[in-house]
Protein backbone atom coordinates (compact mmCIF):
# COMPACT_ATOMS: atom_id res chain seq x y z
CA UNK A 1 0.00 0.00 0.00
CA UNK A 2 1.24 3.39 -0.74
CA UNK A 3 0.44 7.10 0.15
CA UNK A 4 -0.27 8.31 3.76
CA UNK A 5 -1.68 4.98 5.57
CA UNK A 6 1.51 2.78 3.97
CA UNK A 7 3.66 5.27 5.44
CA UNK A 8 2.26 5.24 8.55
CA UNK A 9 2.60 1.22 8.72
CA UNK A 10 5.88 0.97 7.45
CA UNK A 11 7.44 3.86 10.36
CA UNK A 12 5.37 1.48 12.47
CA UNK A 13 6.94 -1.22 11.35
CA UNK A 14 10.69 0.39 11.19
CA UNK A 15 9.87 1.56 15.30
CA UNK A 16 8.68 -2.12 16.20
CA UNK A 17 12.02 -3.36 14.60
CA UNK A 18 13.99 -1.04 16.58
CA UNK A 19 12.61 -1.05 19.89
CA UNK A 20 13.18 -5.34 19.72
CA UNK A 21 16.49 -4.53 17.84
CA UNK A 22 17.39 -2.38 21.07
CA UNK A 23 16.32 -4.47 23.53
CA UNK A 24 18.22 -7.16 22.53
CA UNK A 25 21.36 -5.00 22.46
CA UNK A 26 20.95 -4.29 26.22
CA UNK A 27 20.29 -7.46 26.93
CA UNK A 28 22.77 -9.84 24.84
CA UNK A 29 26.23 -8.54 26.93
CA UNK A 30 24.48 -9.24 30.31
CA UNK A 31 25.54 -13.27 30.46
CA UNK A 32 27.73 -15.61 29.33
CA UNK A 33 27.98 -17.49 26.39
CA UNK A 34 25.82 -20.63 26.13
CA UNK A 35 28.07 -23.72 25.19
CA UNK A 36 26.83 -23.69 21.54
CA UNK A 37 28.13 -20.32 20.89
CA UNK A 38 31.22 -20.46 22.98
CA UNK A 39 32.19 -23.63 20.19
CA UNK A 40 31.32 -21.56 17.54
CA UNK A 41 33.76 -18.63 19.25
CA UNK A 42 36.55 -21.61 19.54
CA UNK A 43 35.90 -21.98 15.56
CA UNK A 44 36.68 -18.37 14.87
CA UNK A 45 40.00 -18.41 16.33
CA UNK A 46 40.72 -21.28 14.00
CA UNK A 47 39.87 -19.70 10.36
CA UNK A 48 38.80 -22.25 8.23
CA UNK A 49 36.57 -22.75 4.77
CA UNK A 50 34.23 -24.77 6.67
CA UNK A 51 34.06 -27.05 9.89
CA UNK A 52 32.64 -30.42 10.79
CA UNK A 53 29.12 -29.28 12.55
CA UNK A 54 28.25 -26.71 10.61
CA UNK A 55 29.06 -24.09 7.44
CA UNK A 56 31.73 -21.63 8.46
CA UNK A 57 29.78 -18.08 7.65
CA UNK A 58 29.05 -18.10 12.03
CA UNK A 59 32.39 -18.55 12.69
CA UNK A 60 33.66 -15.65 10.30
CA UNK A 61 30.93 -13.10 11.22
CA UNK A 62 31.72 -13.29 14.99
CA UNK A 63 35.60 -13.15 14.03
CA UNK A 64 35.00 -10.49 12.35
CA UNK A 65 32.47 -8.92 14.81
CA UNK A 66 35.44 -9.61 17.80
CA UNK A 67 38.09 -8.02 15.67
CA UNK A 68 36.22 -4.90 16.38
CA UNK A 69 35.59 -5.16 19.72
CA UNK A 70 37.02 -7.83 21.62
CA UNK A 71 36.38 -11.50 22.91
CA UNK A 72 33.37 -10.56 24.72
CA UNK A 73 30.02 -12.04 24.81
CA UNK A 74 28.52 -8.53 23.43
CA UNK A 75 30.47 -9.23 20.73
CA UNK A 76 30.52 -12.53 19.77
CA UNK A 77 26.83 -12.04 19.87
CA UNK A 78 26.65 -8.49 18.33
CA UNK A 79 26.21 -9.76 14.34
CA UNK A 80 23.32 -11.74 15.55
CA UNK A 81 21.25 -8.44 16.45
CA UNK A 82 22.19 -6.77 13.27
CA UNK A 83 21.46 -9.73 10.85
CA UNK A 84 17.79 -9.94 13.12
CA UNK A 85 16.83 -6.57 12.13
CA UNK A 86 17.42 -7.47 8.54
CA UNK A 87 14.94 -10.69 8.66
CA UNK A 88 12.76 -8.73 10.69
CA UNK A 89 12.96 -5.78 7.90
CA UNK A 90 12.54 -8.34 4.84
CA UNK A 91 9.42 -10.42 6.40
CA UNK A 92 7.88 -6.61 6.45
CA UNK A 93 9.03 -5.69 3.06
CA UNK A 94 7.93 -9.31 2.01
CA UNK A 95 4.87 -9.30 3.08
CA UNK A 96 4.08 -6.14 1.80
CA UNK A 97 5.28 -7.22 -1.77
CA UNK A 98 2.89 -10.51 -1.64
CA UNK A 99 0.06 -8.72 -0.25
CA UNK A 100 0.26 -5.03 -1.36
CA UNK A 101 -0.60 -3.83 2.09
CA UNK A 102 2.28 -2.41 4.58
CA UNK A 103 -0.15 -3.42 7.01
CA UNK A 104 -0.05 -7.06 6.21
CA UNK A 105 3.96 -6.34 6.81
CA UNK A 106 3.59 -5.19 10.22
CA UNK A 107 1.58 -7.67 11.97
CA UNK A 108 3.76 -10.35 10.45
CA UNK A 109 6.52 -8.24 12.01
CA UNK A 110 4.44 -8.61 15.16
CA UNK A 111 3.97 -12.39 15.11
CA UNK A 112 7.62 -12.92 13.88
CA UNK A 113 8.89 -11.13 17.05
CA UNK A 114 6.53 -12.45 19.94
CA UNK A 115 6.99 -16.37 19.07
CA UNK A 116 9.47 -17.74 21.34
CA UNK A 117 11.68 -19.76 19.41
CA UNK A 118 12.63 -16.17 17.02
CA UNK A 119 12.91 -13.96 19.84
CA UNK A 120 15.42 -16.38 22.16
CA UNK A 121 17.12 -17.33 19.01
CA UNK A 122 17.83 -13.52 18.60
CA UNK A 123 19.57 -13.39 21.56
CA UNK A 124 22.78 -16.06 20.92
CA UNK A 125 25.03 -16.26 17.67
CA UNK A 126 24.52 -19.50 16.04
CA UNK A 127 24.38 -20.22 12.40
CA UNK A 128 20.25 -20.71 12.33
CA UNK A 129 20.71 -16.34 12.63
CA UNK A 130 22.47 -15.53 8.99
CA UNK A 131 20.55 -18.74 7.94
CA UNK A 132 17.28 -17.45 8.46
CA UNK A 133 18.52 -13.93 7.10
CA UNK A 134 19.70 -15.35 3.83
CA UNK A 135 16.35 -17.64 3.46
CA UNK A 136 14.40 -14.75 4.33
CA UNK A 137 16.45 -12.46 1.27
CA UNK A 138 16.07 -15.54 -0.93
CA UNK A 139 12.72 -15.78 -0.58
CA UNK A 140 11.92 -11.86 -0.95
CA UNK A 141 13.80 -12.06 -4.04
CA UNK A 142 12.23 -14.63 -5.58
CA UNK A 143 8.61 -13.38 -4.69
CA UNK A 144 9.89 -9.75 -6.62
CA UNK A 145 10.75 -12.17 -9.75
CA UNK A 146 7.56 -13.68 -9.30
CA UNK A 147 5.87 -9.92 -9.48
CA UNK A 148 7.71 -8.85 -12.80
CA UNK A 149 10.99 -7.56 -11.27
CA UNK A 150 14.03 -7.99 -13.87
CA UNK A 151 15.09 -12.01 -14.65
CA UNK A 152 18.59 -10.81 -13.40
CA UNK A 153 17.39 -11.16 -9.58
CA UNK A 154 18.05 -15.03 -10.16
CA UNK A 155 21.21 -14.04 -9.80
CA UNK A 156 20.79 -12.03 -6.73
CA UNK A 157 18.50 -15.01 -5.56
CA UNK A 158 21.29 -17.65 -6.24
CA UNK A 159 23.91 -15.54 -4.90
CA UNK A 160 21.44 -15.57 -1.39
CA UNK A 161 21.36 -18.95 -1.65
CA UNK A 162 24.52 -19.76 -1.61
CA UNK A 163 25.70 -17.50 1.32
CA UNK A 164 22.12 -19.12 3.25
CA UNK A 165 24.19 -22.19 2.33
CA UNK A 166 27.62 -21.02 3.77
CA UNK A 167 25.70 -20.40 6.96
CA UNK A 168 23.49 -23.93 7.38
CA UNK A 169 22.64 -26.96 5.20
CA UNK A 170 18.74 -26.06 5.98
CA UNK A 171 18.43 -23.66 3.16
CA UNK A 172 18.73 -26.92 0.72
CA UNK A 173 14.87 -27.36 0.57
CA UNK A 174 14.47 -24.40 -0.50
CA UNK A 175 16.12 -25.48 -4.17
CA UNK A 176 13.13 -28.09 -5.09
CA UNK A 177 10.38 -26.11 -3.43
CA UNK A 178 11.80 -23.24 -5.72
CA UNK A 179 12.05 -25.40 -8.98
CA UNK A 180 8.52 -27.36 -8.19
CA UNK A 181 6.76 -23.71 -7.99
CA UNK A 182 7.52 -22.92 -11.74
CA UNK A 183 6.85 -26.00 -13.16
CA UNK A 184 3.88 -26.03 -11.39
CA UNK A 185 2.40 -22.95 -12.04
CA UNK A 186 2.04 -22.00 -15.55
CA UNK A 187 2.82 -18.31 -15.90
CA UNK A 188 6.30 -18.37 -14.22
CA UNK A 189 7.21 -22.26 -16.12
CA UNK A 190 9.01 -19.54 -18.96
CA UNK A 191 11.64 -19.02 -15.95
CA UNK A 192 12.37 -22.35 -16.42
CA UNK A 193 13.23 -21.79 -20.15
CA UNK A 194 15.49 -19.07 -19.52
CA UNK A 195 19.38 -19.41 -18.79
CA UNK A 196 19.56 -17.15 -15.61
CA UNK A 197 17.93 -19.23 -13.01
CA UNK A 198 20.49 -21.91 -13.88
CA UNK A 199 23.31 -19.60 -13.86
CA UNK A 200 22.13 -18.01 -10.58
CA UNK A 201 22.27 -21.60 -9.05
CA UNK A 202 25.40 -21.81 -10.58
CA UNK A 203 26.67 -18.78 -9.16
CA UNK A 204 25.19 -19.69 -5.35
CA UNK A 205 27.19 -23.29 -5.61
CA UNK A 206 30.69 -21.49 -6.68
CA UNK A 207 29.64 -19.35 -3.36
CA UNK A 208 28.97 -22.55 -1.20
CA UNK A 209 32.18 -24.28 -2.85
CA UNK A 210 34.33 -23.27 0.36
CA UNK A 211 32.37 -26.09 2.26
CA UNK A 212 32.64 -28.86 -0.51
CA UNK A 213 36.37 -27.98 -0.70
CA UNK A 214 36.68 -28.34 2.70
CA UNK A 215 34.93 -31.60 2.94
CA UNK A 216 36.94 -33.45 -0.35
CA UNK A 217 40.18 -32.39 1.41
CA UNK A 218 38.73 -34.43 4.76
CA UNK A 219 37.34 -37.23 3.36
CA UNK A 220 33.42 -35.31 3.50
CA UNK A 221 33.17 -35.47 7.42
CA UNK A 222 30.39 -32.57 7.64
CA UNK A 223 28.65 -34.67 4.98
CA UNK A 224 29.09 -38.04 6.28
CA UNK A 225 28.18 -36.86 10.14
CA UNK A 226 24.84 -35.22 9.23
CA UNK A 227 23.70 -38.20 6.55
CA UNK A 228 24.84 -41.04 8.04
CA UNK A 229 26.59 -40.96 11.56
CA UNK A 230 23.68 -39.00 13.24
CA UNK A 231 21.20 -40.85 11.91
CA UNK A 232 22.26 -44.84 12.23
CA UNK A 233 19.35 -45.15 14.28
CA UNK A 234 16.87 -43.42 12.69
CA UNK A 235 13.56 -45.11 12.25
CA UNK A 236 10.11 -44.34 11.57
CA UNK A 237 8.37 -44.01 14.90
CA UNK A 238 5.41 -41.47 16.02
CA UNK A 239 7.14 -41.11 19.33
CA UNK A 240 10.01 -39.35 17.54
CA UNK A 241 6.90 -37.19 16.23
CA UNK A 242 5.34 -36.81 19.70
CA UNK A 243 8.35 -35.58 21.13
CA UNK A 244 9.21 -33.12 17.73
CA UNK A 245 5.84 -32.03 18.27
CA UNK A 246 6.15 -31.07 21.33
CA UNK A 247 8.89 -29.10 20.91
CA UNK A 248 7.10 -27.26 18.16
CA UNK A 249 4.59 -26.42 20.48
CA UNK A 250 6.77 -25.72 23.29
CA UNK A 251 9.30 -23.34 21.32
CA UNK A 252 6.57 -21.65 19.03
CA UNK A 253 3.76 -21.44 22.12
CA UNK A 254 0.90 -23.69 21.64
CA UNK A 255 -1.67 -21.25 20.21
CA UNK A 256 0.73 -20.10 17.81
CA UNK A 257 2.08 -22.89 16.62
CA UNK A 258 -1.64 -24.45 16.72
CA UNK A 259 -2.59 -20.84 14.40
CA UNK A 260 0.42 -21.03 12.20
CA UNK A 261 -0.61 -24.82 11.52
CA UNK A 262 -3.80 -23.40 10.29
CA UNK A 263 -2.78 -20.60 8.13
CA UNK A 264 -0.29 -23.12 6.39
CA UNK A 265 -3.91 -25.12 6.08
CA UNK A 266 -5.22 -22.29 5.22
CA UNK A 267 -3.21 -21.38 2.20
CA UNK A 268 -2.82 -25.01 0.90
CA UNK A 269 -6.17 -25.45 0.44
CA UNK A 270 -6.69 -21.70 -0.88
CA UNK A 271 -4.73 -21.95 -3.53
CA UNK A 272 -5.31 -25.67 -4.68
CA UNK A 273 -8.92 -24.56 -4.27
CA UNK A 274 -9.09 -21.18 -6.56
CA UNK A 275 -5.31 -21.10 -7.76
CA UNK A 276 -5.04 -17.53 -6.19
CA UNK A 277 -2.14 -16.56 -7.40
CA UNK A 278 -0.92 -14.45 -4.51
CA UNK A 279 -0.50 -17.31 -2.15
CA UNK A 280 1.95 -19.23 -4.59
CA UNK A 281 5.38 -18.33 -2.97
CA UNK A 282 3.35 -18.26 0.45
CA UNK A 283 3.13 -22.35 0.41
CA UNK A 284 5.70 -23.37 -1.78
CA UNK A 285 8.55 -20.95 0.31
CA UNK A 286 6.75 -22.16 3.22
CA UNK A 287 4.35 -25.73 3.53
CA UNK A 288 6.90 -27.92 1.60
CA UNK A 289 10.12 -27.28 4.01
CA UNK A 290 7.52 -27.57 6.74
CA UNK A 291 6.34 -30.87 5.48
CA UNK A 292 10.26 -32.06 4.93
CA UNK A 293 11.06 -30.98 8.44
CA UNK A 294 8.56 -32.52 10.34
CA UNK A 295 9.25 -35.63 7.79
CA UNK A 296 12.66 -35.47 9.26
CA UNK A 297 10.97 -35.11 12.74
CA UNK A 298 8.86 -38.61 12.15
CA UNK A 299 12.10 -40.43 11.28
CA UNK A 300 15.10 -39.12 13.46
CA UNK A 301 15.64 -38.86 16.69
CA UNK A 302 18.00 -36.21 16.75
CA UNK A 303 16.01 -33.90 15.01
CA UNK A 304 15.66 -30.80 17.06
CA UNK A 305 12.48 -28.76 17.01
CA UNK A 306 14.21 -25.45 15.96
CA UNK A 307 14.68 -27.25 12.65
CA UNK A 308 11.58 -26.65 11.12
CA UNK A 309 11.96 -22.62 11.99
CA UNK A 310 12.11 -21.40 8.33
CA UNK A 311 9.10 -23.09 7.50
CA UNK A 312 7.01 -21.24 9.55
CA UNK A 313 8.19 -17.88 8.16
CA UNK A 314 5.50 -17.48 5.25
CA UNK A 315 2.97 -18.65 7.42
CA UNK A 316 3.58 -16.04 9.76
CA UNK A 317 3.38 -13.95 6.94
CA UNK A 318 0.18 -15.18 6.01
CA UNK A 319 -1.30 -14.63 9.30
CA UNK A 320 -0.14 -11.26 9.00
CA UNK A 321 -2.38 -10.72 5.87
CA UNK A 322 -5.53 -12.50 7.59
CA UNK A 323 -5.52 -10.30 10.16
CA UNK A 324 -5.14 -7.21 7.92
CA UNK A 325 -8.35 -8.26 6.06
CA UNK A 326 -10.36 -10.51 8.25
CA UNK A 327 -9.79 -8.26 11.77
CA UNK A 328 -13.22 -9.43 13.05
CA UNK A 329 -12.21 -13.18 12.59
CA UNK A 330 -8.76 -13.10 13.88
CA UNK A 331 -8.30 -10.30 16.07
CA UNK A 332 -9.48 -12.38 19.22
CA UNK A 333 -7.10 -15.31 18.69
CA UNK A 334 -4.07 -13.06 17.72
CA UNK A 335 -4.26 -10.93 20.78
CA UNK A 336 -4.68 -14.48 22.61
CA UNK A 337 -1.92 -15.83 21.17
CA UNK A 338 0.57 -13.23 21.46
CA UNK A 339 -0.43 -12.29 24.89
CA UNK A 340 0.50 -15.90 25.83
CA UNK A 341 3.81 -15.61 23.86
CA UNK A 342 4.46 -12.41 24.89
CA UNK A 343 4.18 -13.86 28.89
CA UNK A 344 6.41 -16.77 27.68
CA UNK A 345 9.02 -14.55 26.65
CA UNK A 346 8.76 -11.95 29.40
CA UNK A 347 9.17 -14.73 32.32
CA UNK A 348 12.11 -16.34 30.47
CA UNK A 349 13.82 -13.06 30.02
CA UNK A 350 13.55 -12.21 33.42
CA UNK A 351 14.38 -15.17 34.69
CA UNK A 352 17.28 -15.26 32.77
CA UNK A 353 19.21 -12.67 34.77
CA UNK A 354 17.09 -12.86 38.09
CA UNK A 355 15.89 -16.60 38.45
CA UNK A 356 12.50 -16.52 39.53
CA UNK A 357 10.83 -19.94 37.91
CA UNK A 358 11.00 -22.56 41.50
CA UNK A 359 13.71 -25.54 39.04
CA UNK A 360 15.72 -27.06 40.52
CA UNK A 361 19.48 -26.28 39.08
CA UNK A 362 19.96 -28.99 36.84
CA UNK A 363 16.41 -28.01 35.38
CA UNK A 364 17.12 -24.48 34.97
CA UNK A 365 19.13 -24.56 31.56
CA UNK A 366 19.95 -20.52 32.24
CA UNK A 367 22.41 -21.57 35.03
CA UNK A 368 24.24 -22.51 32.08
CA UNK A 369 25.22 -19.11 31.25
CA UNK A 370 26.87 -18.50 33.95
CA UNK A 371 30.23 -19.42 36.21
CA UNK A 372 32.65 -19.77 33.24
CA UNK A 373 34.02 -16.57 34.22
CA UNK A 374 34.84 -17.84 37.83
CA UNK A 375 36.23 -20.83 36.14
CA UNK A 376 38.38 -19.61 33.51
CA UNK A 377 40.04 -17.27 36.35
CA UNK A 378 40.80 -20.17 38.35
CA UNK A 379 42.09 -22.70 35.95
CA UNK A 380 44.64 -19.88 35.03
CA UNK A 381 45.25 -19.69 38.36
CA UNK A 382 45.57 -23.87 39.03
CA UNK A 383 48.13 -23.64 35.71
CA UNK A 384 50.11 -21.08 36.93
CA UNK A 385 50.67 -23.42 39.87
CA UNK A 386 51.93 -26.07 38.46
CA UNK A 387 56.06 -26.75 38.24
CA UNK A 388 57.62 -25.86 34.77
CA UNK A 389 57.12 -23.09 32.57
CA UNK A 390 56.48 -25.06 28.88
CA UNK A 391 54.01 -27.74 27.55
CA UNK A 392 51.43 -26.74 30.12
CA UNK A 393 47.53 -27.18 29.43
CA UNK A 394 44.08 -27.18 30.01
CA UNK A 395 42.18 -29.96 29.68
CA UNK A 396 38.19 -31.03 29.23
CA UNK A 397 36.12 -33.98 27.99
CA UNK A 398 33.47 -32.84 25.96
CA UNK A 399 33.33 -30.16 23.31
CA UNK A 400 31.13 -27.97 25.30
CA UNK A 401 33.58 -28.03 28.31
CA UNK A 402 36.87 -27.44 25.91
CA UNK A 403 34.59 -24.31 24.17
CA UNK A 404 33.42 -22.89 27.33
CA UNK A 405 37.35 -23.27 29.14
CA UNK A 406 39.04 -21.61 25.82
CA UNK A 407 36.45 -18.70 25.70
CA UNK A 408 36.97 -17.89 29.52
CA UNK A 409 40.82 -18.55 29.17
CA UNK A 410 40.25 -15.93 25.95
CA UNK A 411 42.65 -18.16 23.97
CA UNK A 412 45.54 -17.40 26.41
CA UNK A 413 46.27 -20.88 26.71
CA UNK A 414 45.97 -24.48 24.71
CA UNK A 415 43.19 -26.06 25.34
CA UNK A 416 42.67 -30.02 24.18
CA UNK A 417 39.85 -31.90 23.97
CA UNK A 418 40.32 -36.02 23.62
CA UNK A 419 37.86 -38.25 23.93
CA UNK A 420 36.65 -40.99 21.43
CA UNK A 421 33.63 -38.98 19.56
CA UNK A 422 34.50 -36.76 16.57
CA UNK A 423 33.92 -32.74 17.01
CA UNK A 424 35.54 -29.99 15.45
CA UNK A 425 38.39 -30.24 17.75
CA UNK A 426 39.77 -33.04 15.93
CA UNK A 427 40.34 -30.65 13.21
CA UNK A 428 42.45 -27.92 14.72
CA UNK A 429 45.71 -28.07 14.16
CA UNK A 430 47.39 -29.53 17.31
CA UNK A 431 44.99 -32.25 18.47
CA UNK A 432 47.52 -34.16 20.68
CA UNK A 433 48.71 -33.37 24.12
CA UNK A 434 52.77 -33.58 24.58
CA UNK A 435 53.59 -36.45 26.49
CA UNK A 436 54.68 -36.09 29.64
CA UNK A 437 53.35 -32.87 30.07
CA UNK A 438 51.30 -31.74 33.16
CA UNK A 439 47.46 -30.15 32.64
CA UNK A 440 44.47 -28.73 34.56
CA UNK A 441 41.13 -30.93 33.99
CA UNK A 442 37.97 -29.08 34.58
CA UNK A 443 34.51 -31.23 34.96
CA UNK A 444 31.26 -29.84 36.04
CA UNK A 445 27.80 -30.91 37.32
CA UNK A 446 26.97 -32.66 33.93
CA UNK A 447 30.46 -34.21 33.07
CA UNK A 448 31.55 -35.01 36.55
CA UNK A 449 33.83 -37.75 35.72
CA UNK A 450 37.34 -37.17 36.80
CA UNK A 451 40.30 -37.54 34.70
CA UNK A 452 41.22 -41.08 35.02
CA UNK A 453 38.60 -42.46 33.82
CA UNK A 454 39.54 -41.23 30.02
CA UNK A 455 43.36 -40.48 30.49
CA UNK A 456 46.58 -42.46 31.70
CA UNK A 457 48.89 -40.18 33.80
CA UNK A 458 51.21 -40.61 36.44
CA UNK A 459 49.10 -38.83 39.27
CA UNK A 460 46.32 -36.20 40.03
CA UNK A 461 45.08 -34.79 42.52
CA UNK A 462 41.83 -32.17 43.10
CA UNK A 463 42.41 -29.00 42.62
CA UNK A 464 40.24 -25.91 43.64
CA UNK A 465 36.08 -26.51 43.71
CA UNK A 466 33.82 -24.34 42.92
CA UNK A 467 30.09 -23.80 43.50
CA UNK A 468 28.26 -20.98 41.54
CA UNK A 469 25.63 -19.18 43.18
CA UNK A 470 22.19 -17.56 41.73
CA UNK A 471 19.72 -15.97 43.57
CA UNK A 472 21.63 -17.22 46.75
CA UNK A 473 21.60 -20.33 46.07
CA UNK A 474 24.21 -23.44 44.87
CA UNK A 475 23.23 -23.94 40.78
CA UNK A 476 26.26 -24.87 39.50
CA UNK A 477 29.50 -26.97 40.22
CA UNK A 478 32.82 -27.35 38.97
CA UNK A 479 36.07 -29.65 40.13
CA UNK A 480 39.39 -28.48 38.82
CA UNK A 481 42.34 -31.28 38.72
CA UNK A 482 45.77 -30.94 38.54
CA UNK A 483 46.81 -33.72 36.47
CA UNK A 484 50.79 -34.88 36.11
CA UNK A 485 52.47 -36.25 33.57
CA UNK A 486 49.93 -37.07 30.46
CA UNK A 487 50.65 -40.45 29.16
CA UNK A 488 47.69 -40.62 26.34
CA UNK A 489 43.97 -41.42 26.11
CA UNK A 490 42.73 -44.82 27.64
CA UNK A 491 41.43 -47.16 24.87
CA UNK A 492 37.66 -47.67 25.27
Amino acid sequence: MTGVNGRVWRDRSFLLAGAFALLRLVMMGRTGLGDAESYYWTWSRHMDWSYYDHPPMVAWLIRLSTWVGGDTPFWTRFPSAVLFVGVCWLIYLTAEEIFKESEAGFWSLLIFNLSPLFSFGALQMVPDIPAAFFWMLYVHLVVRILNGADELLWYAAGAALGLGLLSKYMLLPLVPSTLLMLWFHKEHRRHLARPHIYLGGLLGLLIFSPVLIWNYAHDFPSFKFHLVSRNQEAHFSLNHMWQFLGGQALYMSPLAWLGLLYVAWKVSSTLLRTGDKTLVPVFWMGVPPLLFFYFIGLWSKTSEPHWAAFGYLTPIMAWGAHLTFHKKEWMKYTVASMVLSGALIAVVYVHTFRPILPLKPKQDITNLLYGWDVVGKAAEDDLASLPGKNDKFLMAHHWVMCSQLEFATKHRHKVFCVNSKTDQFDFFPETVPPTGADFIFVADERFEEPPEQFYLFDRSEKAQKITIFRGGRPVREFQLYRVFGYRGQKTE
